[in-house]
C-alpha cells in the first residue's frame, strides 16, 4: 500500500516581447496544486509444470483512489529594462481562470504467463480496468463524468541461442485514464496506445558483459495536450514514436561497472489539426547518449564505499509543434556516492547521495510554444537512507 500527499504551488514572470529597444513586456501565472492518493497492488505468483512447459503464473488486483485540487492564475506585469534592470515588481492584476478538483479511481485485474519450452521463452499477458473519472469546475459551477473499462494485452517471444544472442518481438496495448478536461468540461478520453519492439540481447559466453539492441513503434491515441498554460487541455487524434535503443554494460573488474546507452526517437503527430500533420512533437528529444561508471570498493577502510560518475547529452528537441526552431543541445554531469553500511554490523541498511547536474549547467529543456519555454533543473543534491529486511 502506497499513500501519497503533496502541495506544489509556481508562480513565474515571463517576457512577452520587447515594449521598446530597451524595455521587455512581461506577463505573470501562477497555479497551485494539493494531491492525495491511495494505491493498492496485491499479487500472488507460483510455477506449474504442464507437461515439457514450466508456467511462470502472476495474478493479481491493485486500485487506486486520487484525488486533485487545482487553481489557475494569470496576470500583467510592469515591463523591465533588460539593460539595466530593477527587480521588485508586483503584478498589476490578477484574475483566477481555473478551479477545479478530479477524481480519479481505478481498479485492475491482471494475469501473466511466463511459459518456458526449451530455449523457447513465450510470455502471454492480460488486463482488465475499470475507471471513474470526474472533473468539477468550482469556478463555473459545473461537472463532468466519465465511466470505462477496458482490456489490454501483452505478449512476447524470445529465443536462447547457444551463443548468448536471443532474440525477441512483443506487442502490447496500453490505457492511462485521465481527469482533464476540455474547453467544455468534458472529461477527455483516456490515453490507448499499442507498441511492436523487436530486437536482439547478447551476453558473452563466460563474460560479464550484456548488450542489446532495439527497435520499436508506438501509437498512442487520446493525448491530453494544452497549447499554453491558460489554454484549456484537448485531445491529439494520434501521435506515433519510431525508435532504436542500444545499450551495453560491461563488468570490467569485480569492482568497475561501465554503462552506456544511445536512443533514437521520432515522435510525430500522425492525426492532428492541418498544422501540426506530420510534425515532430515537443518535449521529445531526437537523440539520447548516456554514459556511466560506477567503482565499489570491496576490501578495507572504506569497504562497502560505492561512487560514481556519468554524463547526459539531449539533441534535437523542438522549439514549438510547427517545428519552427531546434533547441540547443546540452550535456551534464552526475554523481553518486553510496555506502553499504552491511560492512559495519548494520546489516540492510545503506545510505546514498546523488548528485544531478553536478556543475549547475543552465539550459533550455524544453518549449510548448515560442512563447513559453524553460530551463532544466537546476543542481540538486539528494541523500537517501533505506534499510532492506
Amino acid at each position: 500500500m502506497r499513500y501519497l500527499h503533496t502541495k506544489v504551488t509556481l508562480n513565474q514572470v515571463y517576457a512577452a516581447g520587447w515594449l521598446n529597444e530597451t524595455a521587455l513586456n512581461r506577463g505573470y501565472s501562477g497555479s497551485g496544486e494539493k494531491m492525495s492518493a491511495i494505491a493498492l497492488d496485491n499479487q500472488l505468483d507460483g510455477s506449474v509444470d504442464t507437461g515439457a512447459i514450466n508456467h511462470r503464473l502472476l495474478v493479481g488486483i491493485d486500485y487506486q483512489d486520487r484525488s486533485n485540487h487545482t487553481t489557475g492564475y494569470y496576470g500583467a506585469f510592469p515591463p523591465i529594462d533588460a539593460f539595466n534592470p530593477v527587480y521588485g515588481a508586483q503584478p498589476d492584476y490578477i484574475t483566477l481562470y481555473s478551479r477545479e478538483k478530479h477524481k480519479l479511481r481505478q481498479t485492475g485485474y491482471y494475469l501473466q504467463d511466463q511459459m518456458s519450452w526449451d530455449r523457447w521463452r513465450f510470455t502471454l499477458g492480460g488486463r482488465y480496468d475499470r475507471v471513474s473519472v470526474s472533473n468539477i469546475d468550482k469556478l463555473h459551477d459545473s461537472r463532468s463524468d466519465l465511466d470505462k473499462n477496458n482490456v489490454s494485452t501483452r505478449a512476447a517471444l524470445l529465443y536462447l541461442f547457444d551463443n548468448g544472442v536471443a532474440p525477441y518481438l512483443s506487442y502490447s496495448t496500453a490505457f492511462t485514464p485521465t481527469s482533464f478536461a476540455d474547453e467544455n468540461g468534458n472529461v477527455l478520453e483516456p490515453m490507448k496506445g499499442k507498441q511492436w519492439e523487436a530486437g536482439v540481447k547478447y551476453e558473452p559466453l563466460g563474460g560479464n558483459s550484456q548488450f542489446s539492441a532495439a527497435v520499436y513503434r508506438i501509437n498512442q491515441t487520446n493525448i491530453a495536450t494544452k497549447e499554453e498554460p491558460t489554454d484549456p487541455y484537448r485531445s491529439i487524434g494520434e501521435i506515433e514514436s519510431k525508435g532504436v535503443e542500444l545499450e551495453a554494460i560491461s563488468h570490467l573488474s569485480d569492482s568497475v561497472r561501465l554503462q552506456a546507452a544511445y536512443t533514437y526517437t521520432d515522435i510525430r503527430y500522425k492525426k492532428s489539426s492541418p498544422q501540426e500533420q506530420g510534425k515532430r512533437a515537443v518535449y521529445a528529444p531526437r537523440n539520447q547518449a548516456s554514459a556511466w561508471l560506477s567503482y565499489d570498493v570491496k576490501s578495507g577502510l572504506l569497504e562497502g564505499l560505492t561512487l560514481g560518475s556519468g554524463i547526459r547529452y539531449v539533441n534535437g528537441v523542438t522549439s514549438d509543434r510547427l517545428n519552427t526552431h531546434t533547441l540547443p543541445s546540452y550535456t551534464l554531469v552526475d554523481m553518486v556516492v553510496g555506502y553499504d553500511l552491511s560492512s559495519i554490523g548494520l546489516n540492510g541498511l545503506s545510505a546514498q547521495l546523488n548528485v544531478n547536474n553536478l556543475t549547475d549547467k543552465r539550459y533550455v529543456a524544453a518549449c510548448n510554444s515560442l512563447s513559453y519555454c524553460y530551463f532544466g533543473a537546476e543542481r540538486s543534491i539528494v541523500g537517501s537512507v533505506s534499510w532492506a529486511f
